[in-house]
């Protein structure tokens, strides 16, 4: 459990702070906006327990930053009720939210997490990128429940999507989460409450759900800076640009390559078709991978990407139809794939992509489309070809797509080539109204 610590009486450290400044309690109270009455309760020590709006107003007007301004709402929040109802808050954080399915295919991104984590010196940003759907908050969960087990530093899971809110000036004393999720978002200024819990405590705290969150890099700086011994781990669409940042991209999981099809046991072995069997089987019992339906399993795994979050739409959608009659609306159009993600209901696949796409520079969207010249996997080489680029403007440039998850990494026959998500095509044409041509039918199904 962590502990706040006292810093003194704060009418004390109002009255010091505010000579310091050389200001009359007339012209702080200009300079803040506060009542002259209200400072001079403060300083008396009438109002004990000042609100939080009303102390961050105070550390504005007097000018206080970093330590100063933490040490100066740690003053306040010492003699309030507010961090007691936080300290309740912060002894029921040791274990983390569980969940009860098995991940899948994600070995490797899980090692690397907590390795990072484990090491020293320790990696103190970690942020998971990708599409919505590709699975950041399930590897996030996966992630805390085993560094849960493994070590003794108290976990916090704040989903910032569902705490987030429109700010009110006063409002009732937050809890350790909400408290996080207003600095992260800047709803408020709570770097005083939670230097207070955490101070120089061990603790990882785990931000989910910043896709449509704009975070406020500086805030979640100075936690990081006021708490030394904080690890964040996050979940966002991009990289959140802070210094020091350490983005772990997350592709969809891997796909069958032409011709696997015909080795059942290795098919069933490979992640997306595992992820799709295991999601069948409560809606469809008595499927089974054989080879009358193994080139169909295997062409409905690569026309969704290995998105985790549409191969479990696809086998819902089979408990209303058979699974073949699904593929063959995929093979009829491959833009039947956009009104399936479009369906999807939280939240909806196809427009997440479709802000991933339109949010990113304009230069590298240009790139983007020209890419869509070149069919099924290539090189870097091959792309300086078509974009006429050169080789390093391209390379920084495909570094971005791949943080935001646009691109995916496959390997084959010892090489490894790069290829635009299927997804990603829909919605590139989606956005200048292009129809799909068939050579991309062939492309999308690749079928032997």
């Amino acid at each position: 459990m962590v502990r706040a610590r006292a810093e003194g009486n704060f009418s004390q450290v109002l009255r010091q702070q505010r000579l310091r400044c050389g200001l009359t309690q007339l012209q702080l109270a200009a300079l803040s906006t506060i009542s002259v009455r209200a400072i001079r309760d403060m300083e008396s020590g009438r109002v004990a327990s000042p609100r939080r709006a009303t102390v961050a107003l105070l550390a504005g007007a007097l000018r206080l930053t970093g330590q100063a301004r933490t040490a100066f709402s740690r003053a306040a929040l010492i003699e309030s009720s507010h961090l007691d109802k936080m300290v309740t808050e912060s002894m029921r954080i040791d274990a983390p939210v569980w969940t009860t399915d098995g991940l899948v295919g994600r070995d490797h991104e899980l090692d690397a997490i907590t390795g990072l984590l484990a090491a020293e010196p320790r990696q103190r940003l970690l942020t998971i990128t990708g599409i919505s759907g590709v699975g950041k908050t399930r590897l996030a969960l996966e992630v805390s429940q085993r560094v849960h087990a493994e070590s003794d530093s108290p976990l916090l899971w704040v989903p910032v999507a569902e705490t987030r809110g429109d700010w009110i000036p006063d409002p009732a004393p937050p809890t350790l989460i909400e408290a996080m999720a207003e600095l992260i978002t800047g709803q408020a200024d709570t770097s005083g409450e939670l230097a207070a819990i955490i101070g120089t405590a061990p603790m990882i705290v785990f931000v989910d759900g910043i896709d449509d969150v704009p975070v406020r890099a500086p805030a979640l700086l100075r936690l990081l800076t006021d708490c030394p011994q904080v690890t964040v781990v996050a979940t966002a669409r991009v990289p959140l640009g802070i210094r020091g940042e350490c983005v772990l991209p997350l592709a969809p999981l891997a796909v069958p390559e032409p011709g696997q099809e015909q080795d059942l046991d290795s098919l069933g072995q490979i992640p997306a078709v595992s992820l799709l069997l295991r999601q069948l089987a409560p809606v469809q019992p008595g499927f089974r991978l054989n080879p009358a339906n193994a080139s169909m399993v295997a062409g409905l795994c690569r026309i969704l990407d290995g998105l985790p979050a549409a191969l479990g739409l696809a086998a819902s959608r089979c408990l209303m139809e058979p699974l073949p009659h699904l593929y063959e609306q995929l093979i009829d159009d491959p833009r039947n794939l956009h009104a399936l993600i479009c369906h999807h209901p939280e939240p909806m696949l196809y427009a997440s992509v479709l802000r991933s796409i339109e949010t990113l520079p304009k230069p590298h969207r240009t790139l983007l489309n020209r890419l869509l010249q070149i069919d099924d996997c290539w090189t870097v080489d091959d792309a300086v070809g078509v974009t006429g680029l050169s080789q390093p403007e391209l390379t920084r440039s495909l570094h971005v797509l791949f943080t935001r998850g646009l691109l995916r990494r496959v390997e084959r026959h010892g090489s490894y080539f790069i290829s635009m998500l299927n997804i990603v095509r829909q919605a590139c044409a989606g956005i200048h109204d292009v129809p799909l041509p068939r050579a991309d039918q062939a492309r999308l199904l690749a079928i032997t």
